[in-house]
């Protein structure tokens, strides 16, 4: 006989096909009562996220929880903050769901250092990758039609990073430079 800690995927799927919707439903309520972690999952997963803005509300809450929590300072566990993007696209599914709360994450991180002064070099390099993988989800032809929502943003975090340390500041203008001039060339070729 296998140990719980043996049994696998397999295991679960073949004891779950056996089971009448009643108890599989049964189950989802205890897993949905288990964590929030669980409920915010479930809820992407199994409810339209662009009918329901709730549902991007509370993994965006998350991120802002690591930068801005209700008392005291933000532990800046940046896992925890990347964890909550991943989960969120990958339950839902939704693009610009997860370039939203993307780009929310570099916003709080600019915004935490603006607040309270220079970070260290893992702040930025963290920071600048998330920035660097929205802005080359930015350019494929799913976040094209993004960008005029977001163009604002990426002006307005490029003003507040100027002089920032690490060469943060000067990286984010180069960046946002790089995502006008192929926007001007996209629209250019139409």
């Amino acid at each position: 006989m296998k140990k719980d800690l043996d049994l696998g995927w397999f295991d679960l799927k073949k004891a779950l096909q056996g089971t009448d919707k009643k108890e599989l439903i049964n189950i989802i309520r205890d897993l949905y009562r288990y964590s929030e972690e669980n409920r915010r999952y479930l809820l992407a997963r199994s409810i339209d996220t662009n009918a329901e803005p709730g549902i991007l509300e509370a993994y965006r809450e998350v991120i802002k929880n690591e930068f801005f929590p209700e008392k005291g300072i933000g532990e800046l566990r940046y896992s925890v903050a990347e964890k909550a993007i991943s989960d969120y696209s990958k339950a839902s599914g939704n693009f610009a769901g997860t370039m939203e709360l993307m780009l929310f994450y570099v916003e709080n991180g600019v915004e935490f250092t603006s607040e309270y002064g220079d970070i260290d070099e893992e702040f930025y390099q963290e920071i600048y990758s998330a920035f660097e993988e929205f802005c080359t989800r930015l350019e494929t032809p799913e976040g094209k039609t993004l960008y005029a929502g977001f163009r604002e943003r990426l002006l307005k975090i490029r003003r507040k990073t100027k002089g920032m340390a690490w060469g943060f500041g000067d990286g984010i203008k180069l960046r946002v430079k790089e995502i006008e001039n192929f926007f001007e060339d996209v629209q250019s070729d139409l």
